[in-house]
């Protein structure tokens, strides 16, 4: 009888393994769906958004962060991104970095 157990017990344990890998068998509404925006998307998308800005880049750290975005030369728009920047992430001003967006870079070869 302990053979027979011992088949037995095989069947479960290949049961529970192809169990166990359908719940970690990554899912998504077919042919390649869109993965979550990540923070630095989400805060591209709202900075992009705001009067003044222009297109943003996002970098964030536990350290810091750095915005690269074509409204940059405007002191106006550089407070409100430093402004959205620390009220969506909690870093301080001190933290924040805002560069001017080079935009013949993507020209070159």
């Amino acid at each position: 009888m302990p053979a027979a157990w011992a088949g037995r017990a095989k069947y479960v344990l290949l049961v529970a393994g192809v169990g166990l890998a359908l719940l970690l068998w990554p899912s998504g509404s077919g042919g390649g769906a869109a993965e979550e925006p990540t923070e630095e998307t989400r805060l591209e998308a709202l900075l992009t958004s705001m009067e003044g800005v222009g297109r943003a880049e996002v970098l964030l750290s536990e350290k810091g962060a750095a915005v690269v975005c074509q409204g940059a030369d405007d002191a106006a728009a550089r407070l409100s991104v430093t402004e959205a920047v620390r009220c969506y992430t909690g870093l301080g001003a001190d933290k924040i970095m805002i560069f001017k967006m080079n935009e013949s870079w993507r020209d070159e070869p």
